[in-house]
């Protein structure tokens, strides 16, 4: 393996992100997967050769086709419609450009029609048939150009050079073509090719079908795409072994989610429309390990797991599905640190932020193999175990990780309060670590309102919000364990901490709270970062008032939804990725919080901005995040252009805000759901939510709008279960 004085060396943490943005546009891409196996194309289907800046197919990290040409009569077909909303399988229908066939029989335009079927499962399968609407036969060629770099995914976002891996020559064994690799890591990677019928002729990466088509006839081409990846002294194993069979699995998944959505309909149908969309995405970003399922982060930059995303997301999704948030804890427990290992940010106890299992993964060049470098996963970790056992009254699962949860709180009280003051901080220890470890993670993303960077060790508002919340909420869970000095401990240090700090974080001059503390002092620009804060429930009763004014003035709110920092700011950029954008799941969290202090028009005003959002995005589908460019001024949301899309708290964000709006509570220990305030925004007259699973018991509950007011009708329940409606 060579050393880094051997190669060039991997940019560290501010120029990582500068050239993150090497990535160009991918914007309009289409996106399929299944499990670990995911296909990012243009709009016509192909995967571009030259000028990639993200599209291909992936699998491990490792990016297994990095170009796909269809060519007919070597010219491109002109593409007529396009569609992935199915998550596992694109549609794409084409036609011709005028053009002269095999025989030089010229063939109008628009006479021919393709229609191109590209399924995931576990494989590519595509099927292309072209039908033939003039009055004579044609006889065609159509051109497929293959290439694979097997380029790992820190080198195709710019972070990192290619290593010292061969591409092989390109084979053709007279039935499959196979693209080959040779990576340092000594893994041998191929993209194998089959063919029905097999081409008339192969070219290197080159391959042509002849086809010769009747007047209202037609003819197919099939292609199955696979992937290996060989490890040293093993044998070829692919990732699916039967098509067929895991295309029933993948079938029955997406019924399963359109099952949710049947379970709440509405009475607006452009709103059940992005419901559908994001219970869809949410399916199609599963990924599993070792049996446990969770939720990849994005597609393509994030495709893996995240202790942060799959945490968050998975506690979007609680209302509607809780097997996923307890696969998602057994998942990150297994990865919780148990050392001190500086090269990835890692100490005792600590839950991971990203895994990785490419060449530069495997070659430790890069240090997430997992990497630990965030301060938020593991209180959230805390927090959805507490909102999972409050859905569902598992306490089983509490005792089978208390040593986890035991372990996370030291890390908390130990080594994240590196200043001894009871807050939580966060200071890159590697030299490839992420340099800002909360959720706003890019370098410049916490900062003064002079324009200068937040120096590290740094405390961001909102994580002493989850502490707080995970360690008030889980004293009666110890209680339930029979370990009542624990529970009275955590008690008091929840009340010392959020006295702390209202009194360290509020800003008198500003009237807000400080987005962060750090080493010179107090991070004093108006952020959203203490709006999450509300759902935590750590801000001070007197002190509301002005936070929730403050963030629904034009600086912060855009009408589509609250900023990440305020358009006053020397760092404000609207398409800055932490500094001006607007993240949908960052105001999921905020409408939750709004809900929680009483705000419900507030509440309203959000969930109904990202609604109208979801509603301009194509197919229904919330990005990552998008412009902080004002409603009024230009009338549409301005996309950011390397947003993940489909991107998992992205999606959860809408089934977030509904839990909120309707004000569904869980105590499943005692038995209870609460429905605290409920509130339908304008635009949605009536909820009827279905099957509400609290414990063993099912509820249905209809939400219905009667002048101003919401009001809720217990219409069936099975099973003995107290259903309080305060209003």
């Amino acid at each position: 393996m060579l050393e880094f004085s051997e190669r060039e060396k991997i940019p560290e943490a501010w120029d990582i992100y500068k050239r993150h943005t090497l990535s160009n546009s991918i914007i309009n891409s289409m996106v399929i997967r299944d499990d670990e196996l995911t296909l990012v194309m243009q709009k016509n289907g192909e995967i571009p050769i030259t000028e990639n800046y993200g599209y291909g197919l992936y699998y491990h990290d490792c990016r297994y086709l990095s170009g796909f040409l269809m060519r007919l009569m070597d010219m491109p077909p002109t593409r007529v419609l396009s569609s992935d909303v199915k998550g596992f399988r694109s549609t794409l229908m084409v036609t011709n450009p005028e053009l002269k066939d095999c025989t030089g029989t010229t063939v109008a335009k628009e006479t021919l029609l393709g229609t191109i079927d590209t399924v995931i499962t576990g494989c590519i399968r595509h099927s292309q048939t072209i039908r033939n609407f003039n009055t004579f036969p044609v006889t065609l060629n159509l051109t497929f150009e293959f290439d694979a770099d097997f380029a790992d995914m820190f080198t195709v976002r710019g972070i990192a050079p290619p290593t010292s891996g061969e591409v092989l020559p390109t084979r053709f064994d007279g039935k499959n073509l196979y693209l080959s690799y040779e990576g340092e890591d000594k893994h041998r990677r191929n993209t194998i090719i089959a063919f029905d019928p097999l081409p008339v002729r192969v070219e290197g990466k080159k391959c042509t079908f002849e086809l010769k088509i009747n007047p209202r006839g037609s003819q197919t081409v099939n292609l199955e795409i696979s992937v290996e990846d060989i490890e040293p002294g093993q044998e070829p194993g692919r990732p699916v072994r039967n098509p067929d069979q895991q295309m029933n699995q993948i079938m029955s998944s997406y019924i399963a989610a359109l099952e949710y959505c049947d379970n709440i309909p509405t009475s607006n149908n452009i709103f059940n429309s992005i419901l559908v969309r994001s219970l869809a995405d949410l399916n199609m970003m599963r990924m599993s390990f070792n049996g446990e399922v969770f939720l990849s982060a994005g597609v393509p930059w994030y495709d893996t797991l995240f202790g942060r995303d799959s945490i968050i997301s998975a506690l979007q999704l609680l209302p509607f599905e809780a097997e996923l948030a307890k696969s998602t804890l057994l998942v990150n427990a297994k990865f919780q640190s148990d050392r001190s290992d500086d090269w990835r940010d890692q100490d005792p106890g600590k839950m991971l932020h990203e895994l990785r299992q490419g060449e530069l993964a495997n070659l430790n060049l890069i240090p997430h193999t997992p990497y630990y470098g965030t301060v938020d996963s593991t209180p959230l970790f805390l927090i959805l175990l507490i909102e999972y056992v409050n859905w569902t009254g598992n306490i089983e699962l509490v005792r089978q990780l208390e040593g986890n949860v035991d372990r996370a709180l030291e890390w908390i009280d130990v080594y994240a309060n590196m200043e001894g003051n009871g807050f939580a901080y966060y200071a890159v220890k590697s030299p490839l670590g992420i340099y800002n470890q909360g959720w706003k993670d890019s370098p410049d993303s916490i900062s003064r309102s002079d324009g200068t960077l937040a120096k590290q060790p740094i405390a961001v508002a909102e994580v002493q919000g989850y502490v707080y919340m995970a360690k008030r909420r889980l004293a009666p869970l110890f209680r339930q364990l029979g370990r009542e000095s624990d529970a009275a401990r955590l008690e008091k240090e929840a009340v010392e901490l959020k006295e702390r700090f209202n009194r360290e974080f509020w800003i008198k001059d500003r009237q807000f709270f400080a987005q962060a503390l750090d080493a010179e002092g107090v991070c004093d620009v108006i952020s959203s970062n203490p709006a999450q804060c509300l759902w935590t429930g750590i801000i001070d009763q007197k002190y509301v008032k002005y936070l929730v004014d403050r963030i629904f003035r034009d600086d912060m709110f855009t009408e589509w939804g609250i900023r990440t920092l305020s358009s006053k700011e020397q760092r404000y950029n609207p398409l800055g990725y932490h500094n001006g954008t607007v993240w949908p799941h960052d105001n999921a969290i905020i409408a939750m919080g709004l809900k929680k202090y009483g705000f419900i028009n507030e509440m309203s005003l959000l969930f109904t901005g990202i609604y109208e959002v979801a509603r301009m995005f194509e197919d229904y589908r919330l990005p990552e995040c998008f412009s902080g460019l004002t409603r009024s001024e230009y009338g549409i949301p301005v996309k950011y252009p390397i947003a993940c899309s489909p991107q998992a708290w992205a999606s959860g964000t809408i089934p977030f805000m509904l839990t909120a709006s309707l004000g569904i509570t869980p105590d499943a220990l005692n038995n209870r759901l609460i429905i605290n305030k409920p509130h339908l925004p304008p635009w949605l007259d009536n909820v009827q939510f279905n099957n509400v699973k609290v414990g063993n018991t099912l509820t249905d509950l209809n939400f219905r709008k009667v002048e101003c007011e919401t009001l809720v009708n217990v219409s069936k329940k099975s099973g003995d279960i107290n259903v309080l409606i305060e209003y």
